[in-house]
């Protein structure tokens, strides 16, 4: 089951003035994972940070040799790639439902030069990956639901998840992750996975409504999610179209 953070996983953090929103919000998200892996009995990595710029603070971490076999490959995998998209080492291939393949109403476009430049130069983003483009329908914008659903039938690649990532959804552990949104401002939201009979999806929730109401969303707007990487901690970017 997921542990909610105390205030005993900050004692020794040593804050720094130049530290800015994004900042906390990625050593918080840090603090969680290292937490996650002490419960799985992982040896934690140890963390270097950087100097922050406008859009938060960059972190950088060097992670223990005595990671798995798994793991480690597939973080030497992310160090050597390039600020290109990223292709992602793909896991067991799953057995699915014929009316699960992927449909999309136009071809999917490239990120946009600007929300690139944004990731890649100035936050160290790597390992772009469209997850999903995707009309907004009335559930998407129900006050009620406060969700943003990702269904299976329509997700391009699952390989965004890592094992472990995909293991703890699996496991209903829901992950909270960054969100930079189509105005290009970052929130902490909630990623999850649910399955609904024979249907499975995935989905951000929690603080999905101010990210709705922020950005103006509306039914009918065409919308992708790409995933990236800032230090190995999963991100995502929702672009309008």
């Amino acid at each position: 089951m997921m542990e909610l953070l105390s205030r005993d996983d900050f004692k020794d953090t040593k804050i720094d003035p130049n530290w800015g929103p994004f900042g906390y919000l990625l050593y918080v998200l840090h603090v969680d994972q290292l937490k996650l892996q002490k419960s799985h009995n992982a040896p934690p990595p140890p963390q270097t940070l950087c100097k922050q710029d406008h859009t938060g603070f960059k972190l950088r971490f060097k992670f223990n040799n005595s990671v798995g076999m798994k793991r480690k490959r597939n973080l030497k995998a992310v160090e050597e790639e390039d600020d290109g998209d990223w292709v992602a080492p793909k896991l067991k291939p799953k057995k699915r439902r014929k009316q699960e393949k992927s449909v999309c109403p136009i071809p999917p476009t490239n990120l946009p030069p600007k929300f690139r430049q944004l990731i890649v130069e100035d936050m160290g983003g790597r390992g772009l990956v469209l997850v999903i483009q995707k009309t907004i329908f009335f559930s998407d914008i129900n006050p009620t639901a406060s969700r943003f659903s990702i269904p299976f039938s329509q997700v391009k690649t699952h390989d965004f998840l890592n094992e472990a990532e995909a293991k703890e959804l699996d496991d209903k552990n829901p992950m909270q992750v960054w969100l930079l949104d189509p105005s290009m401002k970052g929130t902490n939201i909630t990623f999850n996975k649910w399955v609904m009979g024979s249907s499975s999806l995935y989905v951000l929730t929690n603080t999905w409504n101010p990210v709705l109401k922020n950005n103006q969303l509306k039914k009918g707007d065409m919308v992708q999610l790409w995933s990236f990487r800032v230090n190995y901690l999963l991100c995502f970017a929702l672009v309008k179209l």
